[in-house]
């Protein structure tokens, strides 16, 4: 025997609805099958990303390495390197995995600050050697004068390869960095991610995570 939960009758075991209220009635089995139901767990939401931080270091790194007299002159392995040293340590906030977006974003975060510490390292070591400069500085005079090229690029090339720390040496110089910077550790960033992903077997396209546009 069951009992109505609305009024309290006693009812057969095989009855659906109640004879008195015309309630429905829930039987022992339906009760059991839908305790035994199992309760969908939420998904948790993917961890925000911090780009400053892996950034920062892929910057130093890729500042300082570029700019050291003689082995900066591989350049164009350092920065894809800083960028990828910053795409791995992104990778390390979000185990799940990173997108292409992601890692060209942390590359160019990383350019930028690459920029700035390279252009303290450049301006420093050209206050250092700046006798070494005077002669390249007469020898590119000498080329330029010879080609006969318009303008006012030769001055600001001239003023480049020269001693000379000023403003404008500053901007550009700071300025020709960052171009470079930014272009080569966005290409070493997407390729870490690449490579990690693949290693993963879980290769992920899309855009940059949720923060990166607050950054901007």
């Amino acid at each position: 025997m069951i009992t109505c939960k609305q009024c309290g009758k006693e009812l057969p075991d095989e009855a659906r609805f109640c004879l008195q209220c015309g309630a429905p009635v829930e039987t022992a089995v339906e009760t059991t099958a839908e305790r035994e139901q199992p309760v969908p767990q939420p998904q948790r939401p993917q961890a925000e990303l911090d780009f400053i931080q892996p950034a920062l270091s892929g910057g130093m790194f890729l500042g300082f390495m570029s700019s050291i007299p003689f082995i900066g002159a591989g350049c164009c392995i350092w920065v894809p390197l800083g960028g990828a040293v910053a795409a791995v340590l992104l990778t390390r906030q979000r185990p799940s995995g990173t997108t292409y977006g992601d890692g060209a974003f942390v590359g160019v975060v990383s350019g930028l600050f690459g920029a700035v510490v390279g252009t303290i390292v450049q301006m420093s070591f050209r206050a250092i050697m700046s006798r070494m400069f005077e002669s390249q500085q007469q020898q590119l005079e000498q080329i330029w004068q010879q080609i006969g090229a318009p303008g006012p690029l030769p001055d600001w090339l001239v003023r480049l390869a020269s001693g000379e720390i000023s403003t404008v040496t500053v901007v550009l110089t700071f300025f020709s960095n960052l171009i470079m910077y930014s272009l080569f550790a966005m290409i070493g960033g997407i390729l870490a991610v690449a490579i990690l992903n693949k290693r993963k077997g879980q290769p992920q396209k899309g855009t940059k995570g949720t923060n990166s546009s607050s950054l901007l």
